[in-house]
């Protein structure tokens, strides 16, 4: 299983006085029994990230909350989540607001051929950027039916009011028009604000957005994996791409569970994106 290879962690959660044990199983520790309850991963039916605890659900019906204070630190988490997110499938796991993709959507790869590699940071541009060309390519057709719809409702209110549509549809039609357009421009303006505070969002809710990150694309696959956990041995295959755009600073690839592997441009050599970006596209269409 995908980063098999981590060193077990160790949680003790004060409130319902229960230590979690992660690695090749799951078990749990109650402080009023000397037995351990032990899970294979298989009984673990539901795993949900909130914003601020973890819930795992298993086949015998019990369901254990770890409220994301117990963490001795960011990395802890990171390293309990890789674990769990290895083990489990995307049909168990539920994750939102995460800067990178979820550990299930990789696999173990021996020796990939690595064609690119960088680490570093994510900056606020990357994300932000990459962002806002998304919502655009994704909402581009509703804006076309947005517009049409403002235009129909304001012809129609205008000849409801005005009357005589055979006498002055010609006032009509470039004022319903220039109404459609404008709604169109006020929708495409409120979703260049909201993307601008991506960044902001991944940083309030995902540990990972302040992680040093290597950043991979192989033959094989590509990854954005938190340095703190990287075995050298994970990648997400191409299949698991939905489709990739690019925009000046980033190179972004859609997953199929509509997560978000994002790749900074500036990591890598000026000399090498040209032919970073032509890779992914290849890759991405081969798949």
């Amino acid at each position: 299983m995908a980063f098999g290879l981590l060193k077990g962690e160790r949680i003790y959660v004060g409130q319902t006085a229960r230590t979690f044990i992660f690695g090749d199983y799951f078990s749990v520790f109650e402080d009023t029994s000397d037995i351990p309850v032990i899970y294979p991963w298989s009984a673990v039916k539901g795993y949900t990230e909130h914003p601020q605890e973890l819930i795992f659900a298993t086949d015998d019906g019990e369901v254990y909350a770890i409220p994301k204070n117990s963490f001795a630190d960011g990395e802890q988490m990171i390293r309990v989540r890789s674990i769990a997110e290895g083990q489990l499938s995307a049909d168990v796991c539920r994750v939102s607001r995460r800067i990178i993709p979820p550990k299930y959507n990789y696999r173990v790869t021996e020796s990939p051929e690595l064609s690119f590699s960088a680490t570093g940071y994510y900056a606020e541009k990357d994300i932000n950027s990459g962002s806002a060309a998304n919502i655009y390519s994704v909402t581009a057709k509703y804006l076309w039916i947005v517009a049409a719809a403002v235009f129909v409702l304001v012809f129609l209110c205008l000849n409801g009011i005005l009357g005589e549509i055979e006498n002055n549809w010609y006032y009509y039609a470039p004022i319903s028009l220039f109404a459609g357009i404008a709604a169109a421009v006020i929708v495409c303006v409120i979703l260049g604000i909201v993307s601008k505070f991506r960044y902001s969002e991944f940083v309030k809710y995902d540990v990972s957005a302040v992680e040093e990150m290597v950043i991979i694309v192989a033959k094989e696959g590509f990854a954005a994996v938190e340095r703190c956990v990287y075995t050298g041995a994970e990648l997400i295959p191409w299949s698991r791409a939905s489709y990739q755009f690019e925009t000046k600073t980033t190179i972004v690839i859609i997953c199929k569970d509509k997560t978000v592997c994002w790749i900074p441009k500036r990591l890598f050599p000026k000399e090498a994106q040209s032919e970073l970006a032509s890779f992914v596209a290849t890759n991405l269409q081969s798949k």
